[in-house]
This record gives structure tokens, C-alpha cells and sequence, in this order.
């Protein structure tokens, strides 16, 4: 990375910093959704049980622990305050928006990887997300890594990066739930079946790679099934999991274009970006290489799996909002008169 690219990477950085850390302090904690993560990592403090989350003095086997821990470790940095209770998410914004443009460097340059920072960085769903005590800045950081690891290790045939993305599946399962595994995996999957190169599924080091995930992302399930038995699992897998795909929290949001106004509200105000740059793209009819049916996948399969659950949260498909960026940013800065390729185009 010559100077200049390093100058632009920091100041991306830190307009990223400004958006997610900016007036945290001020911003009372008044949503029931971060109400009830915020209480809870208070209340186990209190208990000095970091273990099994709690509420209003019951346990609570809501979401998994790793979550929590962030704003355990910062409210012991910083005190109990909404400053503190912010900044894990924060934190973890600015993780993704740094794997966000090296992944992007990776694939299209410099130039994209800036653009695709700048449209991430300055979109809504960004700035809330970054500052809402809720789970998934850290979800999506950690999907997102399982993702770029595997990509990374398939694009360059180094198959021992294939461990960093059971790692990375591992926290996200330690952060959300199966979730945190099974959307990851059939991205892949889905995207390996596309490239005609279905049988690299068998060559994802699943022996190590499965014990690595276990151990990580399996191990506070085990601790907790030995303290709590068939209450955890029953309540954790069967209510917080099984039932929420299955049926419906919020009859009113379960319709078809949920997510698609979802994703007008998140990316604002770049909303247009993507959808005008795919029709230019149309427009010339462009090749799709590896890369881009990467990102593809990875975007739209989010979106339709989630589409698919009974229950809608705005929050979901928050992860496809990574490839999106990137791929909005290839589109309109990749643009060429000559009519070349917008995905293939040096």
C-alpha cells in the first residue's frame, strides 16, 4: 500500500469513528430491545455469573453469551453508561469497514475498496447499527470474516485459511445462534455449486476445522446444557430459534417486499446506488466473473434465506449489506465509455 493509499484508508477510518462514536454518551438507552441487552449484561455483573445470561433475575437463553461479554469488558473499561454499553458495536463497525475495503483492495484495488468504505460508512444502516445495543454489528463482522476466509482461501488454493473461516463461524455462533454457521455455509456452498466446483466441499479441512468451531463456538453450549439441561436447549433452540422461522413474531412485517424496503431505509442515502449501476450493467451486458458471482451470492442469498423466515426484523440482512457495497462501488467506479465489462474490467 503506497502512502497516499494509507492517508485515505485512516481518513476513511476515521470518519467511520466519528459516525459510530459520536454523542454515544447522550444517547439515552430507551428501545425494549436494547433495554433488555443492556439490563442483562448489568445483571450478570451483579451475579458474577458470566456464564448464563440473565433478566429480572431469571435466566434468559435469548441469545448466546459473546455478545454480552463485550459490554461486560466495556463497562469495566468505561463504567455503566450508554458510552459504554455503544462501544462494543462500535468497535466492531470499525473492525468491518476495515475488512470491508482490505477484502474489496483485494479483489478490485484501491479505488473500489475507497468508494465501497465511503458508501458502507456513510449509509444508515451503518450509523444505526454501529450505535445500537444490539447484536449484530458483531454478527455481522463475524459472518462476514467466515465468508472473506473462505473466499480467500479458495481463490487462492491456500486451503489452511478454510480454519480461519470455522473460526470466524464459531464467534458467530457464540454471537446469534446456528445462524451464525448454517447462512455462511450455504452461501458457499450455493456459490462452489454455481462455479461447478461442488466437490472443494470436500475439501474444506472439516476435521480440523469442525473441532476448531466446536471448541470455540460450541463450548459455552456445552457449559451451559451441563448447568441448565433440557430448559436451555428446549427454550434457546426450540422458542429463540425453531419457532421464529417458523412462525411468524410480527404478522404484520411477513410480507414479500419487507426487506426490499428494508434495504431502501439501510443503505440511504445511496439506496439508488446499486440498483442504477446494475442497469448500466445491463445496459452493456457484462461479463460475471468469480469475484462478482461471489458477491452475489453472498448478497442475495442473505436476503432470500431471511426472506424465507417467518419472523422479519429489520436487522436480519443487515450482513448482505457488505457484498452490496462493494459491488455498488465496483459498478459506478468501474464504469467504463468503451463499454467493457463492469465485474472483469482490470
Amino acid at each position: 500500500m503506497v502512502k497516499s493509499e494509507k492517508r485515505e484508508f485512516l481518513l476513511l477510518l476515521i470518519f467511520g469513528a466519528i459516525i459510530l462514536l459520536a454523542a454515544n454518551g447522550s444517547l439515552a438507552i430507551t428501545d425494549p430491545v436494547e433495554s433488555n441487552y443492556a439490563l442483562t449484561a448489568k445483571e450478570m455483573v451483579a451475579s458474577g455469573d458470566y456464564l448464563s445470561p440473565r433478566i429480572f433475575g431469571n435466566y434468559w437463553y435469548d441469545k448466546p453469551a459473546f455478545f454480552y461479554w463485550e459490554m461486560i469488558a466495556s463497562c469495566l473499561i468505561f463504567g455503566v453508561n450508554e458510552f459504554a454499553l455503544r462501544f462494543p458495536s462500535a468497535v466492531m463497525g470499525l473492525l468491518s469497514l476495515t475488512l470491508l475495503y482490505f477484502f474489496a483492495r483485494r479483489l478490485y484495488g484501491h479505488r473500489t475498496a475507497l468508494l465501497a468504505g465511503g458508501l458502507f460508512a456513510s449509509s444508515v444502516g451503518f450509523w444505526y447499527v454501529g450505535k445500537a445495543i444490539i447484536t449484530d454489528m458483531t454478527l455481522f463482522f463475524f459472518m462476514s470474516a467466515t465468508l472473506v476466509s473462505f473466499y480467500l482461501g479458495y481463490d487462492s488454493g491456500k486451503r489452511v485459511r478454510y480454519y480461519a473461516a470455522f473460526f470466524f463461524a464459531g464467534l458467530a455462533v457464540l454471537t446469534k445462534g446456528p445462524i451464525g454457521f448454517l447462512l455462511p455455509g450455504l452461501l458457499l456452498a450455493v456459490y462452489l455449486v454455481l462455479q461447478k466446483d461442488a466437490k472443494e466441499l470436500l475439501r474444506l479441512r472439516w476435521g480440523g476445522g469442525m473441532i476448531l468451531f466446536l471448541l470455540v463456538g460450541g463450548s459455552w453450549y456445552y457449559a451451559m446444557y451441563s448447568l441448565h439441561g433440557a430448559d436451555f436447549l428446549g427454550t434457546f433452540f426450540g422458542t429463540h430459534n425453531f419457532l421464529r422461522a417458523t412462525v411468524s413474531e410480527h404478522p404484520g412485517q411477513n410480507v414479500w417486499y419487507y426487506y426490499i424496503g428494508i434495504y431502501f431505509i439501510g443503505m440511504f442515502p445511496w439506496s439508488f446506488a446499486l440498483p442504477l449501476a446494475l442497469y448500466r450493467a445491463w445496459r452493456i451486458r457484462p461479463s460475471i466473473d468469480t469475484r462478482a458471482l461471489f458477491l452475489l451470492v453472498w448478497a442475495l442469498g442473505t436476503i432470500l434465506v431471511y426472506q424465507c423466515m417467518a419472523t422479519k426484523y429489520p436487522t436480519y440482512t443487515f450482513p448482505s449489506v457488505f457484498p452490496i457495497a462493494i459491488l455498488a462501488a465496483r459498478l459506478l467506479g468501474g464504469f467504463d465509455r468503451k463499454r467493457t465489462s463492469f465485474f472483469i474490467a482490470a
